[in-house]
């Protein structure tokens, strides 16, 4: 298995998984690349969702997105890259985009090349649905981080190093958008 300084290695694995079709190895892909260190990054998580999106469970792709703000991805500009994907994945895969809009609004924030197409397209977006079929983002909780990191539970991945830039474009990020950007 390659070290945590191999962030291409898994890439390569992810890609030809994606071509293929296949979900659950995707997945448990994604699982190994963030247990190798990958998990603080917003990277493997978008083939977590990818995984879910390809087995046609995108609340499973929302609440990966979930675990991730909560738990793992810290940085803020990291994080507006999740609330991106996960925006869209209210807004396109949900069918919700009333509710979409609060992440797609954080993301505004976030790096420029995420562009703001998206978020004028959900808004215009006429809204069907009463109740909303996603809670809203969690936040990050240092102190749930702590308790599950404890020396009773498993230990914590180790972060790269070197961490690349808050923000950074993922490698994967124009496979993800294919999958993301996909109707319903």
């Amino acid at each position: 298995m390659p070290s945590s300084t191999a962030p291409s290695w898994w890439r390569a694995q992810c890609v030809a998984m994606l071509r293929d079709g296949d979900w659950h190895q995707l997945y448990r892909t994604a699982m190994s690349w963030r247990n190798d260190g990958g998990a603080y990054l917003p990277e493997a998580w978008l083939m977590d969702v990818c995984s879910a999106l390809l087995h046609r469970q995108p609340k499973t792709a929302v609440h990966s997105c979930d675990l991730a703000l909560q738990m793992w991805v810290e940085r803020p500009q990291d994080r507006a890259v999740l609330h991106f994907v996960r925006g869209l994945l209210v807004a396109d895969h949900l069918g919700d985009p009333k509710t979409a809009v609060e992440d797609l609004e954080l993301a505004a924030s976030g790096p420029a090349w995420l562009g703001g197409e998206d978020l004028e397209r959900v808004r215009q977006t006429t809204s069907r649905v009463r109740v909303p079929r996603a809670q809203p983002a969690p936040a990050y909780d240092r102190a749930y981080v702590d308790l599950i990191s404890s020396s009773a539970s498993s230990p914590r991945p180790p972060v790269p190093d070197p961490l690349p830039v808050d923000g950074t474009q993922p490698g994967l990020w124009s496979e993800a958008l294919s999958y993301l950007r996909r109707k319903a």
